[in-house]
């Protein structure tokens, strides 16, 4: 099965890409787009970086902690060419998003090999920390999720941003940035209690920094990529991480999708990869009216 009704949202949910959101009917080209949290082959963030170079965009930058292999550079060029788009400049860097003095050197990387433009940022680097009560937890540890899920989306935006909002004066740069967030943010369960609430605090921050800076040509909004067996999964309990259902390419195809064209009324909202990006479309009224696609507490 690739496809089934979610019963909370009622939207379709598709487990792996369609042809609707195709990075081959796509036409990225001349995006510089940065994306992090990029290591692994099955993961999110390579799966992302694959789908902006099958939809032409001309140069990507991939970030992870653990740097990015030469190996996964040659393949997103691969990527590219084999599905008739120029081969993109790619580079691989290190970062650790936590830390300002490291986002710093990534800037002065990219800023550098990209001719001081920048389009659009992925922000999809992200800790979880062991699955323990709080008690029971490293302290240090439950921190580090916190460190990096938000003050590394601060870090990398005050960084970043600059960069981007004068491509978009200068060059009409796409100046987007999508915040990798999660379904966990939706909902508490015992054990995780850092990644889930840094998760939520993302959302409403995100909807802060688009009504800060929309005026001045930014995009922003929230992706939960999907229920993905993904390398950050390897703290969740073996049951739950054995039954998660999606794969990475819901995600990374739904995040190019969603940053080819603008749609400002999406500014601030939070979209789950896996809906039906078609059906989103139709919707699209009902969930201005209702402001909906934000956090809110509903008596």
């Amino acid at each position: 099965m690739s496809v089934r009704r979610e019963p909370s949202s009622g939207y379709v949910h598709h487990f792996t890409t369609y042809d609707y959101i195709s990075p081959l009917k796509l036409n990225l080209a001349g995006k510089r787009v940065l994306i992090t949290g990029a290591a692994w082959e099955d993961g999110v963030g390579y799966a992302t970086a694959t789908a902006f170079a099958r939809a032409g965009a001309s140069a990507i930058a991939v970030a992870d902690l653990h740097g990015v292999s030469d190996d996964l550079i040659v393949k997103l060029r691969a990527a590219a060419t084999e599905a008739g788009r120029p081969e993109p400049l790619v580079l691989g860097c290190s970062v650790d998003i936590a830390s300002p003095d490291s986002v710093q050197a990534l800037y002065d990387i990219v800023s550098q090999g990209f001719g001081q433009h920048l389009d659009i940022v992925v922000n999809n680097a992200a800790h979880m920390e062991p699955y323990k009560p709080i008690l029971d937890s490293d302290p240090d540890e439950y921190w580090r999720t916190w460190e990096v899920n938000v003050r590394g989306l601060f870090n990398m935006t005050r960084t970043f941003l600059p960069l981007q909002l004068s491509t978009r004066a200068s060059a009409n740069g796409s100046c987007t940035i999508i915040n990798v967030a999660s379904s966990g943010a939706l909902s508490a369960r015992p054990g995780s209690g850092s990644y889930r609430s840094s998760k939520l605090a993302i959302l409403r921050w995100t909807e802060t920094l688009q009504l800060e800076y929309g005026n001045e040509g930014l995009w922003t909004f929230c992706v939960n990529p999907g229920a993905i067996k993904t390398k950050i999964t390897e703290n969740a309990p073996a049951q739950m991480r054995d039954s998660l259902p999606d794969r990475p390419d819901i995600a990374g195809d739904t995040i190019a999708w969603l940053a080819a064209e603008r749609r400002e009324w999406l500014g601030g909202r939070y979209v789950s990869c896996p809906w039906d990006m078609e059906e989103l479309l139709n919707k699209k009224d009902e969930i201005v009216e209702k402001d909906g696609l934000k956090m809110r507490i509903v008596f």
